[in-house]
Order: structure tokens, then sequence, then C-alpha cells
């Protein structure tokens, strides 16, 4: 899928940084979380996008996949118990046709062992463009478009919830809140890339 330069050269800030650090200070303040994780540093106009823009809006699920195998072969069973993509509305997933998260969380799953739960945390509202929003407005702008159907199936679990980008950390924060009020487990956040 990719050749063995691109993947030397293609930045990344280590899936495993010490807490706090430049990823976790997007999400601090508003819930209560474990950890964040980042495979790739994401740069306007840099390979990072263009794999991006590849695998959520030109059909390359299973670029996506693999890159989720990678990914995976960096946890082990015991470190999670559970991983859910984060959703999309079901209008856009109808447009696009697929989930790109939950193609990355596939291959995390498949390489890792850890089981992959995609329907339980579902998108109910969709919202209108979040650009020029900050993470306040942008997460004023979620706070509802999430829910939690089945609070049993997570309750207690160690959840790694897994998006393609984190720009301003809005989205996880909007679905971790859902999640935290339904579970008494610990949520942990991987984005395949970060905005820096």
């Amino acid at each position: 899928m990719l050749c063995t330069a691109c993947r030397f050269e293609l930045p990344k800030p280590g899936l495993f940084l010490e807490q706090p650090n430049w990823i976790s200070h997007k999400l601090d303040g508003l819930i209560e979380y474990d950890r964040v994780h980042a495979y790739f540093l994401f740069a306007e106009g840099g390979k990072v996008q263009h794999l991006l823009h590849q695998v959520k809006y030109k059909g390359q699920q299973k670029l996506g996949e693999y890159l989720g195998t990678c990914i995976g072969r960096s946890f082990t069973r015991q470190e999670y118990d559970v991983i859910v993509p984060m959703p999309l509305h079901p209008s856009r997933r109808r447009e696009r046709g697929y989930n790109q998260a939950a193609c990355i969380a596939k291959g995390i799953a498949r390489e890792s062992g850890i089981p992959f739960l995609e329907d339980n945390l579902v998108r109910n509202k969709q919202v209108s463009s979040l650009i020029g929003l900050n993470r306040a407005e942008r997460y004023a702008t979620l706070e509802e478009a999430f829910e939690v159907l089945k609070p049993d199936e997570l309750d207690g679990l160690r959840i790694l919830l897994v998006d393609d980008t984190m720009t301003t950390g809005a989205t996880f924060l909007a679905a971790g809140a859902k999640i935290k009020a339904a579970s008494t487990g610990k949520l942990s956040f991987l984005a395949l890339a970060a905005l820096k």
C-alpha cells in the first residue's frame, strides 16, 4: 500500500508520548480520559493529508485498514477491552458508502486482537461545517450529536475511541462525553493523524 521510503518519511509523533503532551492539551479540561494517541502528524499539503484524503474521500477503505494494522502492531490485547470507531451520521455514511474511522479501527482490531464494536456509539445529529470554529464552539455544536445505544456493553471497559483526524479535539470530546456518561470504565483516544 505504501512504499518503504514513504513509510519512513511520514511524520510520526510516537503513539505512546508521556502524558500530558501537545496532543493531550487539545482535550484537557472538559472530560476525564486516560490516554490520547496519534499515529501521524498532520500538515496542510503534506503526505499525511494526501493519505487521509484517499481514505476519507476516494474510497480507499483497504488503505484505511492497512494503516490500522500498522497502528495495531503497537498495541496488545491487554491494553484495551474494546475499540470503538467514531461514527458518521447515517446520511453521510450513505453518501460516502463507508465509515473511514471504522476502516482504521478494523485494522487495529485485526492486528492487535482487541475486539471491535461498531454499532453502539451512533451519531444522530448532522451538524453544519465546523471550519472556522474554535474548540469550545465546536464542542457546543457537537454536544448532542452522539448517543450510546447500549451502555451495559461498554460499562467498566477500557475503551479506545478511534477517528481519522484530530484538529481541535472537539469531536473526540463530544463523543467521549457520551461514552463517559454511559460507562464507568477508562476512555482513551486514538487519531490516525493529529494537527499540531
